[in-house]
């Protein structure tokens, strides 16, 4: 079976992203699900001192791009993107706040600055494809900056507000990510993130688990890992909402991904069977998935955080779950 570290020049060797610590377990080794269908394997390890779950090694350089180049004729679609619903949430804390500039984070084709450009705020976003800021852009007016949020140099305190939904699992270096993001929010900012969580879900289905998109997932986050990484960069945490992951949204994309990919490279067809899974999983796991919510085990995690007076006292861990 191949696997990453069998390809000269592809594969870094990485520490743990929140502790620094070197010592890990394999947790097992996973398959591109959806995009590739060479059936290359990847290590997915759990950090022995804080528990943080990672590829290890992971995709570097070229081959960290190259498996993102068939996303992009398709995310100019509206396939690509979460439907409107999917942000409410983070609508909701923005719209108790008096509007005012608001950063997206890796924007793609997402409805969601649009939505708050009509609510009467200021929009900006960030995004490292070209073609998909400039389709973004002639869509819709609104200005996505090219890069990675690190390399673009935005002013300190430029934004009331900045969302990171989908983001922080593809991010190489999460703490220095989360640092310039407290950087550019003005204290008593609003940062509101979503990621998939590493809950009760996760842990049952291992190396199965739709929230794990290997390998262009570099880590898999759980609620205690976003604590402790939010209380060493300078955020407080004011705020946690959990929902059951939708296997029908998102099993529907990545299984008509697969199988153009697929046909595309003239592999096998995909059983038609395969095609009807999503719906079938959605109504077997609806009723688990509103359980694991109750607990904060669904697969679905919101965090909202506010950056702390520029000087003050960082909260710790402790302190942000008896606030929360």
């Amino acid at each position: 079976m191949a696997v990453l570290s069998d390809i000269p020049g592809e594969a870094e060797q990485v520490s743990c992203a929140i502790c620094g610590a070197d010592s890990n377990r394999q947790l097992f080794m996973a398959r591109d699900k959806v995009f590739y269908g060479d059936g290359r394997e990847y290590p997915v390890v759990e950090c022995r001192q804080c528990g943080l779950v990672y590829l290890n090694p992971r995709p570097g350089g070229r081959a960290k791009a190259a498996y993102y180049e068939n996303e992009y004729p398709f995310c100019m679609s509206d396939g690509c993107s979460q439907p409107l619903a999917h942000y409410q949430p983070v609508i909701d804390r923005l719209m108790e706040r008096d509007p005012g500039r608001v950063l997206d984070v890796g924007t793609g084709n997402s409805p969601f600055l649009p939505e708050m450009k009509q609510l009467g705020w200021e929009a900006a976003g960030t995004e490292v494809a070209e073609p998909l800021a400039d389709h973004f852009r002639e869509q819709h007016g609104i200005t996505l900056h090219i890069g990675e949020l690190e390399d673009i140099g935005f002013e300190d305190d430029s934004f009331d507000a900045v969302t990171v939904m989908g983001v922080l699992e593809h991010v190489p270096h999460p703490r220095r990510f989360l640092e310039e993001v407290r950087r550019i929010l003005r204290d008593g900012g609003l940062m509101a993130l979503w990621c998939f969580n590493r809950g009760l879900e996760a842990r049952l289905l291992g190396r199965y688990w739709l929230g794990f998109d290997t390998p262009r997932h570099f880590y898999s986050f759980s609620y205690d890992t976003m604590l402790r990484l939010l209380a060493e960069t300078g955020f407080e945490l004011k705020g946690s909402l959990f929902r059951p992951i939708s296997y029908a949204s998102y099993s529907g994309v990545w299984a008509y991904q697969r199988a153009r990919n697929r046909l595309r490279a003239q592999h096998e067809r995909m059983p038609t069977y395969r095609l009807h899974l999503p719906a079938a999983l959605e109504l077997v796991s609806r009723p688990l998935g509103r359980a694991l919510a109750a607990r904060m085990e669904s697969s679905n995690m919101f965090l909202f955080a506010e950056g702390l007076a520029g000087g003050g006292r960082q909260t710790t861990v402790k302190e942000m779950e008896a606030r929360v």
